[in-house]
């Protein structure tokens, strides 16, 4: 027989499933009544929305995304009663997979992004306690990073908290100079950005002079995902190694905004999951482990479609039924989440108890798009900054890569990686050499498919790895790092 408190706790999961989909339900009626694209979209798909009642009739909706839908048609189509009319602001997605696309945006979902960003400021980086300086790092303008996370924190510090925000944006000069002049007058420093120009504030702050360890400092992170190796590297520079509370990860999308974010258990789940065989077969992926995040079923309905695609239906300003993410991965309830990590035991069990929200998890493995085709396989960008990463001489590198296939005369391709130095390194080479030969290593032992081609062409299949000097690799002001080029 059950207890009375794992009752209760399974009551009120159930709960939430269920009022999960009763949203998503009544979300998928009154888009098909009232936006004449998915009306029209629904149409063609033969699809009569008096007829869908049942979780089984839902799942049968054909999915929407960006190539049947969104770029099919006009933007006030895709709107609530074909206007714009009801629209605050509208912002661009960063163009990283394709061509940039806009996206109205309105209260509701600047309200969502605010609750879901409230458990982080308050729960985990505990702002009800003294003053915050938070620090805006994400590229601003049109690109929707910036000013989704700036109405995030504006939202938290409205709602009881004593925050102050500075938006320097990706201007590295003007950021470091914010950080010189205003953190000693906080009790704590926020820096959100991109992972990537984060860690080069950091370090560059660092060579400067800023003793981190001396702050409390944390980081909010989002627009791509990252590996343990490089939080852990992070929290040593800021004097924090192995906390669970200060670096979190956001999930979001232009599409929707921020959709989710780590939290301690998602965090010690992740770091545990190569000891728990059932969490290791799900997370293991191409050499890397997936993200693992917590969402709100409320807000967000997921389901699981072909290929381990994330499907998403939600409220946004644009509404979105059974949307492909184009993300791959899985979704785990609270309680799974819990049974899974019952064999540890400190402090899975007091982090159990202490979650002050009983959240079910999403976890992703990455995009096929961030991927490049080489002889007809796929090399993910994943793979390549796991062999940095795990490289011995990952300390001279700098992070950053651009990676892209290139033709010879002959019309062979020509797999190249452009990877930057860290501050202090000087290109030689040997070091490219010592680069290039565990790239190949990493590679061969992470993706099957490499090491196959590997053993059949043999030299042909060793990308041209060029090193350049910090601060060459091409950067796109106010966007996010492209990992590949296309030609």
């Amino acid at each position: 027989m059950a207890s009375p408190a794992r009752t209760r706790t399974s009551t009120h999961q159930t709960k939430r499933v269920t009022d999960s989909f009763e949203n998503a339900l009544s979300l998928f009626h009154e888009t098909s009544q009232r936006v004449p694209a998915y009306k029209d979209f629904l149409r063609k798909a033969k699809i009569r929305p008096d007829r869908i009642k049942t979780l089984s009739d839902f799942a049968h909706i054909p999915p929407t995304d960006k190539q049947n839908y969104i770029l099919t048609y006009d933007l006030q189509d895709l709107s609530w009663d074909g206007t714009l009319d009801g629209t605050k602001y509208i912002s661009s997605s960063s163009g990283s997979t394709g061509t940039p696309l806009y996206w109205p945006r309105g209260d509701v979902q600047g309200d969502a992004a605010g609750r879901i960003s409230q458990r982080v400021y308050e729960n985990i980086f505990d702002t009800k306690h003294g003053t915050t300086l938070c620090i805006n790092l994400f590229g601003l303008g049109t690109w929707i990073a910036g000013l989704e996370f700036y109405n995030a924190a504006k939202y938290v510090a409205d709602h009881g908290n004593r925050i102050s925000i500075a938006t320097p944006g990706i201007e590295k000069e003007v950021a470091i100079d914010t950080i010189k002049r205003l953190a000693p007058s906080f009790d704590r420093i926020v820096l959100m950005g991109y992972p990537p120009f984060i860690k080069d504030v950091l370090e560059t702050c660092a060579a400067e002079g800023i003793e981190w360890p001396t702050y409390d400092v944390r980081l909010l992170t989002g627009g791509e995902s990252f590996s343990e190796r490089w939080r852990d590297r992070v929290l040593t520079l800021i004097g924090k190694p192995h906390s669970l509370t200060h670096v979190i990860n956001a999930y979001g999308m232009a599409e929707s905004g921020i959709i989710g974010h780590e939290t301690p258990l998602s965090l010690l789940a992740r770091r545990a999951s190569p000891s728990i065989p059932t969490l290791a077969e799900r997370f293991a992926y191409e050499g890397t482990t997936a993200a693992l995040y917590q969402y709100d079923p409320r807000l967000r309905y997921f389901e699981v479609g072909h290929n381990d695609t994330l499907i998403l239906t939600t409220r946004a300003g644009l509404p979105l039924v059974r949307y492909n993410t184009r993300d791959q991965g899985g979704i785990i309830a609270h309680g799974d989440m819990a049974t899974h990590l019952a064999s540890l035991s400190v402090p899975a069990p007091n982090l159990l108890r202490a979650t002050p929200w009983r959240l079910p998890f999403v976890y992703l493995y990455g995009r096929r798009d961030l991927s490049i085709s080489f002889y007809a396989l796929n090399i993910y960008v994943e793979n390549v900054k796991y062999a940095f990463e795990t490289c011995a001489a990952s300390h001279q590198l700098s992070g950053l890569f651009v990676m892209q296939i290139e033709h010879t005369r002959d019309l062979d391709q020509r797999f190249t990686i452009t990877a930057e130095l860290g501050r202090e390194a000087q290109p030689h080479p040997t070091l490219t050499r010592e680069v290039t030969t565990h790239l190949v290593r990493a590679l061969r032992s992470v993706n099957t498919e490499y090491a196959k081609l590997h053993a059949s062409i043999g030299q042909r299949a060793v990308p041209k790895v060029r090193m350049v000097r910090y601060g060459e690799i091409d950067t796109f002001p106010g966007r996010k790092h492209r990992w590949i080029k296309r030609v």
